[in-house]
């Protein structure tokens, strides 16, 4: 054995002359790979004027002095290139992409940042161990995707694009707790979009559909009521447009429904009265009737009257049908 396995140092041999030629031989391989650090892999020919010391990653089709020496070290020492053979792990720092490279079987694979890429990895785990079943797997507190801007290079906007082989198959987020399935939303085994949820993780429901053809939704257990909100009883009767869509009073003697805050645009409520006693009802003054005429409320005792209301924030009125 006249050489060492991995770097290919010169070994000394026994009752060797000139031993020094041999060991400075070593010295200089190692100066030139420990800590490797090279200008740049993608030449394929040697540049003008090298200083001592220059290392660079032969790119493919080397010519000149570099002619055969593609994917290895050039390291440019005593006015001559010299040339190693690099082994399958080992890392370079190249200078013009700040990346790290390593040396892998299909060549080298940029590894770092600034410009360097990864691919064809088969597991990458952040703060986690990957595996078989789950080769990318991430364990973070946030996470943040943003758009690149037109300033960048980019368009400014930003598409995630998932997809699955066939109808059958299933693409989708699925939403867990403790590791037991909640809510899965997706195309759940065809191609219309499903939501579905879970109590316990084993049954499932679906809780809507909207169908790949025509559009329609279709809510798979019905649409629960939303609870009547009851309204206090006051001379000034006070709603908040956030507390529901249905609002309920039963009240006596004179009364004047305020106008309801926190209205947004378009929203819409039912409001229904219910008189235990006459009733003297008049309307906050931001109430407009459909009809164009303001309808003759009722007032007796037993009796009651409903508002189905819309709030129209440019008019800033609140349009409604009377029954």
């Amino acid at each position: 054995m006249s050489e060492t396995t991995k770097l290919r140092l010169p070994l000394l041999a026994a009752a060797q002359a000139q031993k020094h030629v041999t060991h400075n031989e070593a010295l200089l391989k190692l100066d030139a790979l420990l800590h490797l650090e090279v200008i740049d892999r993608d030449l394929a020919a040697p540049p003008p004027g090298p200083a001592d010391g220059d290392r660079y990653i032969v790119a493919a089709g080397a010519s000149g002095a570099w002619a055969g020496e593609d994917g290895h070290v050039a390291v440019w020492q005593d006015g001559v290139w010299r040339f190693h053979v690099p082994q399958t792990g080992w890392r370079a720092y190249v200078r013009d992409e700040g990346a790290l490279c390593v040396k892998a079987d299909a060549g080298w694979l940029a590894l770092g940042a600034g410009g360097g890429a990864l691919q064809n990895l088969t597991l990458f785990g952040l703060g986690t161990q990957a595996d078989a079943e789950n080769p990318f797997a991430a364990k973070i507190g946030k996470a943040l995707w943003t758009a690149k801007t037109v300033a960048e290079g980019g368009t400014g906007d930003l598409r995630y694009t998932f997809n699955k082989e066939s109808a059958a198959n299933v693409l989708s987020l699925l939403f867990q707790r403790n590791w037991s399935g909640r809510a899965e939303m997706g195309l759940i085994g065809s191609d219309d979009l499903q939501v579905k949820v879970s109590a316990d993780g084993a049954t499932w429901r679906e809780a809507l559909r909207i169908d790949r053809a025509t559009g329609r939704v279709t809510f798979s257990q019905g649409i629960a009521p939303r609870a009547w909100v009851t309204l206090t009883d006051a001379a000034t009767v006070a709603i908040d447009a956030a507390a529901g869509d249905k609002f309920r009073l039963t009240t006596s003697g004179t009364r004047t429904l305020g106008k309801p805050t926190n209205l947004t645009d378009g929203v819409r409520f039912l409001l229904r009265v219910i008189n235990s006693a006459a009733t003297t009802l008049t309307l906050n003054a931001a109430y407009a009737p459909l009809s164009g005429s303001v309808p003759a409320l009722r007032t007796g005792a037993g009796q009651g009257n409903t508002f189905d209301c819309v709030y129209d924030a440019a008019a800033d009125k609140i349009f409604y049908a009377w029954y």
